[in-house]
């Protein structure tokens, strides 16, 4: 009896954990922001381990270049991700700022997610296409 009580508490503990964890910083929703060369930049109040994805389309074989910039010195990480959720390009060294250079094999979308760890910060994310 006090096994089965034991087992009901751990896996209700477990789904609560699973419940409040959310998911996992990749599954962020993206919002859609059109042609990467129309972005004209975007600025987030970011909070600890936060994240936010935009998702901009590319054409192929014209290099693009995803920058953040944070306004305070937290760690501030930019992931790029291709239409089938591969990881393209990624910056994940110290500081608030970021560059990730990616050239599209293809004409695509491409998901650009930022993560913030260590305090809150106001982080503007840009884009620049070649010409």
């Amino acid at each position: 009896m006090a096994g089965t009580i034991w087992r009901a508490c751990g896996v209700a503990a477990v789904m609560t954990l699973v419940v409040l964890g959310g998911g996992r910083a990749e599954d962020t929703k993206p919002a859609d922001e059109g042609k990467g060369a129309e972005f004209t930049g975007k600025t987030f109040e970011m909070k600890d381990k936060g994240t936010v994805a935009i998702l901009l389309s590319f054409p192929a074989g014209k290099e693009f270049e995803a920058t953040t910039k944070g306004e305070k010195e937290t760690d501030v990480h930019l992931f790029v991700y291709d239409q089938d959720g591969k990881e393209v390009g990624k910056d994940t060294s110290p500081g608030p700022n970021c560059s990730v250079k990616v050239t599209p094999p293809k004409d695509g979308k491409y998901k650009l997610l930022v993560k913030n760890s260590g305090g809150t910060n106001k982080v503007t994310v840009e884009v620049k296409v070649a010409k």
